[in-house]
């Protein structure tokens, strides 16, 4: 078979231009039937409905902002985080625009779109670093773990980022001191971070210590590349809090900064879920790349028996990067399995390489026969998407069709009452998206008697119908109630 291309140089030459644009064409192919598989895993959840506890939060959030056209001024429900400074409000800006542009029902697109873009870059990656076949089966990879297919088709923030640290790793490793593309890696560095913070910071060092791994590490010598990638990381975030120290009085930083930031660095943060526990961060992440984890540990078993040759020194390149997001996200006291999302790309790279390994010894048939059903799947993948194959694996939704009559019994222009005494955070930011009305949230039924504004209220069946409400229908976990009419004189 076709030897591995040397680091990041590209597959080897053919010796004349009819077998260079045959090689071409055929990388063109698998690129196109890894996007294919991808496609066919990611854009079912698009198609159906899917509720997402952080991504009907910030769909709400972004219909807000599409609404009053306030960009620094983002707001969830008036009860509950009216003043949302949870996350830089970039991506916001860019779901708003696709609110108004088209519906909320635009969003999933908008993350199909990042999850597929990601596909492409670490196809692209993986090429330079091992050549088309070792790209090709880590493409089908990460197209195909779970936990990366089932997130992207949401109102996440998590594909976004994942995209934009990808594209930044391989533009910088990529760039070989050409001053544009490093000007392009950091800026894409400095744009996650209007993402999702000091996450996206992390590219530039893993594509420092990818380069140092591929014996690359002169490259970091020339004081013009440190400031060309530098000057580009900090340029929009700087940008932006500059401007809200002057203009908003940095309600930003204090909000974002101070009270996420440093407040999770510092251990100050308890808020929601637990998460991940730092010492199994590493193990939780390698678990959700399923039957993949074991082609990985073979890839990075065979580079610890060749340390110097060419595909050894790509395997510890990627290692080195997804050890630096994992490692990365172990630091804080709060962190969740989803945060280390960045690291799928070079541990799925990592699995093509040991899956090319491994069919290095059954022959170049073994490939090709891959290839065939690869594409075999992408055509049976993509041939169900309109009879909704995937959702028998939604699960539905925890208000059932309770939400139409709320919004019926509320009237216009009304909020909905949300009656529990938990924390409700999801349900809240269901109720809101579905009934496309603000969510009131309030402790015990006797608050209503406070909200005379109020007309529809979903209780907890845990607790009782208050006085001067009528039960309308009920789940297994809520009441809707309506506020009842007064009798006629």
């Amino acid at each position: 078979m076709t030897a591995p291309a040397e680091p990041l140089q590209g597959a080897c030459e053919a010796p004349t231009a009819g077998h260079r644009a045959t090689a071409r064409a055929g990388e063109r192919h698998l690129l196109l039937a890894a996007l294919a598989v991808a496609a066919g895993l990611i854009v079912p959840f698009a198609l159906v409905h899917v509720d997402d506890a952080d991504g009907v939060v910030y769909t709400v959030v972004a219909r807000h902002l599409a609404q009053d056209g306030r960009p620094c001024d983002l707001r969830f429900l008036p009860e509950v985080l009216p003043r949302f400074r949870e996350h830089p409000p970039f991506f916001f800006w860019v779901w708003a625009a696709a609110i108004r542009l088209a519906s909320e029902r635009a969003l999933p697109w908008v993350g199909a779109a990042c999850g597929l873009a990601t596909v492409a870059v670490a196809f692209a990656i993986g090429r330079r670093l091992a050549g088309p076949r070792a790209a090709f089966l880590g493409s089908v990879a990460l197209a195909t773990v779970d936990s990366f297919f089932r997130y992207q088709a949401r109102a996440r923030l998590d594909p976004p980022l994942t995209l934009l640290f990808t594209l930044s790793v391989g533009l910088l490793v990529c760039a070989r001191g050409r001053t544009a593309l490093l000007a392009l890696g950091g800026l894409a560095a400095g744009l996650g971070v209007l993402v999702k913070g000091p996450p996206a910071l992390g590219a530039p060092v893993a594509a420092a210590l990818m380069l140092v791994a591929l014996g690359r590490g002169a490259e970091l010598r020339p004081p013009r590349a440190w400031a060309a990638v530098t000057l580009a990381v900090v340029a929009l975030p700087a940008a932006f809090l500059a401007y809200d120290h002057v203009a908003l009085g940095g309600t930003w930083w204090r909000g974002y900064v101070v009270d996420q930031v440093l407040a999770s660095l510092l251990g100050r943060r308890h808020d929601s879920q637990h998460g991940v526990a730092r010492g199994f961060l590493v193990l939780e992440t390698l678990g959700r790349l399923g039957p993949w984890a074991l082609a990985v540990c073979w890839a990075l078993w065979r580079a610890a028996r060749a340390p110097a040759a060419p595909r050894a020194r790509a395997a510890w390149a990627l290692a080195a990067w997804a050890a630096l997001v994992v490692l990365g996200y172990s630091l804080p006291a709060r962190a969740f399995w989803h945060y280390t999302m960045p690291a799928y790309v070079p541990l799925s790279l990592l699995a093509g390489l040991g899956l090319e390994e491994a069919l290095e010894r059954a022959g170049d048939a073994a490939f090709r026969w891959t290839r065939a059903v690869v594409a075999a799947a992408a055509v049976a993948l993509l041939g169900l998407l309109p009879f909704g194959a995937v959702t028998f694996n939604v699960r539905p939704c925890p208000l059932g069709p309770l939400t139409p009559g709320a919004a019926a019994l509320a009237g216009r222009g009304r909020g909905v009452a949300l009656v529990t005494g938990r924390a409700a955070l999801a349900e809240a930011g269901i109720l809101a998206q579905h009934a496309g009305l603000d969510a009131v949230v309030l402790r015990a039924p006797a608050d209503l008697r406070a909200r005379p504004d109020l007309r529809a209220a979903l209780i907890d069946v845990a607790l009782d119908v208050p006085a001067g409400w009528v039960a309308v229908a009920r789940n297994p976990d809520w009441i809707l109630a309506g506020r009842a009419e007064p009798p006629t004189p």
